[in-house]
């Protein structure tokens, strides 16, 4: 009897591993969103910074989706041992490309990161760190505005919301400037939304 209860418990414990560790990734919150004023993060160096190293095993097929290189800029992100995902965004000579060191059982990105390119010369992220795909403070809408201005939404999750379904966003501006051109996170706003499944 003790011996079935044992492996009952067991078997349990096993199932609900992932749903702690997703609550976990949760309740990670990103204090730079809440900063006043915002961080500082990049510098002028054009240095990419290279995915951080992800424990869990990747899926072949995750890896598949994967986008293969179209620019100049998707090479160099390669070359630095990211992965492509999504499409990219361009225009005033301003390119936006989402990358990830890996991915969840579902295919999320996990540990990824929107790059800035100005004139194919890497001028920094949309957030200090890496992000994992429905936590808070994961990117979501990026949106270039000009040579010079990308707004970006935030997907933020209180203790209380569902991983499907985030019940805030931040919205924040960011400014491209100097020369080199470096991006700056230079205001933030949060409101409440309509739980939406990401």
């Amino acid at each position: 009897m003790h011996t079935r209860l044992a492996v009952c418990a067991t078997l349990l414990l096993a199932a609900l591993g992932p749903l702690g560790a997703a609550a976990r990734g949760q309740d990670r919150r990103p204090p730079w969103l809440d900063a006043e004023p915002l961080a500082a993060w990049n510098q002028a160096d054009g240095t990419i910074p290279p995915p951080p190293v992800v424990d869990e095993p990747v899926n072949p097929k995750c890896r598949d989706q994967a986008r293969p290189v179209q620019t100049a800029e998707d090479q160099q992100l390669r070359d630095r041992g990211w992965s492509l995902v999504g499409p990219f965004q361009g225009g005033w000579g301003v390119l936006v490309v989402r990358a990830t060191a890996g991915w969840d059982g579902m295919c999320r990105p996990m540990q990824y990161q929107d790059f800035v390119f100005v004139s194919g010369r890497f001028a920094g992220t949309l957030a200090p760190a890496p992000m994992d795909s429905r936590t808070d403070g994961a990117i979501g809408d990026v949106s270039l505005l000009g040579p010079d201005r990308i707004t970006a939404q935030y997907l933020r999750y209180t203790d209380d919301d569902p991983l499907c379904c985030r019940s805030r966003i931040t919205s924040v501006e960011f400014s491209i400037e100097g020369d080199p051109s470096v991006v700056r996170a230079r205001s933030a706003s949060t409101s409440e939304t309509t739980m939406i499944r990401r």
